[in-house]
């Protein structure tokens, strides 16, 4: 009989995400402001969630220490779905006095307290680093070693300046890490850095903790003097050295946040051209992490796709489109310059040059949204076009249709129908609207109808018929010219 696997204990995860963020030069709290469409700490807690599942770890508890700005950093935490499988605590740290400070707070508090009765380890995270891959926090959250008290994370940089440097004793175990404002000539020489990532016993972490001190060059309780005590005790520890700097580049102003977006935006594409999407030219195009691409999609130059965007396969986006929490079906044409904010676009449908689908448009199937075209809050049925220098808003257009140039639904006028200020327009399958026509909503023109060119639409057409509704010419012989004065 086989013996079931043993149960991984509890791991806890603190987060510190309390930092001001001064040099950000922004009020927004420095973990909200977004990279590649999401705030810097949802990349954190994404990469725990799949560590998660990576690990088999479901009990993983999650400490996020909140300081400035808590109450909207705990708001925009709390209100994203992703996030609300995962066990999180938001702990306090009224004052900023560092980061070993802050990790004082975490342990101190009822939370840690439970980690602590539980025999568990807990792994420190800046809440600045968004780059972070998954593989990584995956092996920082792998349990200790028998004995060991802690692991840190190091990396060896061509320009170590602004971090701790790892002190040695020889090339054997660490000894202590130096913060680059306390380090001496000869130590600010030494190219391995400590990353701000530990993973501790909590035992051990919560008794080391109130020994710090702020006999420093900044005035703060430092994390990592924690490892020079462990170190002069000659107690058990591991080093995870990692290869790649990029992957702990963390976010202390504006421009460090662009650069990191940078290469994160060449991550996402990378991953979608590996999956089958060509890029034309992938140096111009934004791609923010929500967006979903299928196999055989051509993306051209300057396209932007951000929330949750979705492309079907086949699909072609042209030149500088924009394309925000939009579906787009197979093999949809979408020439360059348009911009779409929360519209679905059915299969094989052709869309622009330079259209503007506004919140709550839908394109059928095979449709047609030409040169110019703006569409709020409407509904275009399959086949049908609407083809250029056209408004339809708050509207309904069935199958077959055909809208001719400089079409305009007149969907406001002041008055308030129903509890509604806008109102709608409603033209059936198979009706034929001529150019320069508007609809004064609220209006239906029946199935097969057919509406003359140059007519101004405010009651309904009856199926089959023809509405025109246009002042008779009259020519005046000389009248320019009185006109002219």
């Amino acid at each position: 009989m086989s013996k079931s696997p043993k149960k991984r204990p509890p791991v806890g995860v603190i987060v510190l995400a309390a930092g001001l963020g001064k040099r950000m030069k922004s009020p927004l709290p420095k973990v909200l402001h977004e990279i590649a469409g999401e705030p810097i700490l949802f990349h954190i807690l994404q990469g725990l969630r799949t560590a998660c599942v990576a690990l088999d770890a479901p009990d993983l508890e999650i400490g996020i220490v909140v300081g400035h700005g808590r109450e909207k950093v705990e708001a925009a935490v709390r209100g994203h779905p992703e996030f609300a499988d995962l066990n999180l605590s938001f702990l306090v740290q009224s004052e900023q006095k560092g980061t070993g400070h802050a990790a004082r707070m975490a342990m101190d508090s009822e939370w840690g307290r439970a980690l602590v009765a539980k025999k568990t380890n807990v792994l420190v995270l800046p809440g600045d680093l968004p780059l972070l891959p998954p593989r990584l926090v995956t092996e920082m959250l792998e349990d200790l070693g028998r004995g060991e008290v802690l692991r840190l994370l190091t990396c060896e940089l061509p320009d170590p300046t602004g971090y701790g440097r790892v002190i040695r004793k020889g090339k054997a175990s660490v000894q202590k890490i130096v913060e680059e404002k306390d380090a001496n000539p000869r130590q600010k020489e030494i190219r391995e850095v400590a990353a701000s990532i530990y993973s501790f016993d909590a035992r051990y972490l919560a008794s080391a903790l109130p020994k710090l001190s702020t006999r420093n060059a900044q005035g703060e309780f430092y994390l990592t003097d924690v490892i020079e005590m462990a170190g002069k005790k000659k107690l058990k520890m591991s080093v995870l050295k990692w290869a790649n700097p990029q992957d702990l580049r963390g976010i202390n102003d504006l421009w460090e946040l662009s650069q990191a977006e940078k290469i994160l935006q060449m991550r996402l594409i990378a991953a979608h051209a590996r999956n089958g999407v060509r890029f034309l030219d992938p140096d111009s195009c934004v791609v923010e992490r929500g967006v979903e691409i299928g196999v055989g999609a051509r993306i051209h130059r300057g396209v932007v796709l951000r929330g949750k965007t979705k492309i079907g396969e086949g699909t072609d986006v042209g030149s500088n489109c924009v394309l925000r929490s939009t579906v787009l079906g197979r093999d949809v044409e979408m020439k360059a310059g348009c911009y779409c904010q929360d519209s679905v676009v059915a299969d094989a449908a052709k869309v622009g040059p330079y259209a503007h689908l506004r919140p709550g448009s839908r394109v059928g199937r095979e449709a047609k949204i030409g040169n110019f075209v703006e569409l709020k809050n409407a509904v275009i049925g399959e086949n049908t076009s609407v083809a250029h220098l056209s408004y339809v808003g708050d509207a309904v257009i069935g199958a077959r249709v055909n809208v001719g140039c400089g079409f305009v639904t007149c969907n406001f006028d002041g008055r308030v129908i129903d509890g509604k200020r806008k109102h709608e327009t409603v033209i059936e399958d198979d009706a034929f609207v001529g150019s320069d026509c508007q609809t004064i909503a609220p209006v239906k023109i029946g199935r097969g109808a057919y509406v003359a060119s140059g007519s101004t639409i405010t009651e309904d057409v009856e199926p089959e018929a023809l509405a025109i509704a246009r002042s008779r010419q009259v020519n005046k012989p000389g009248y320019a010219r009185k006109l002219k004065g």
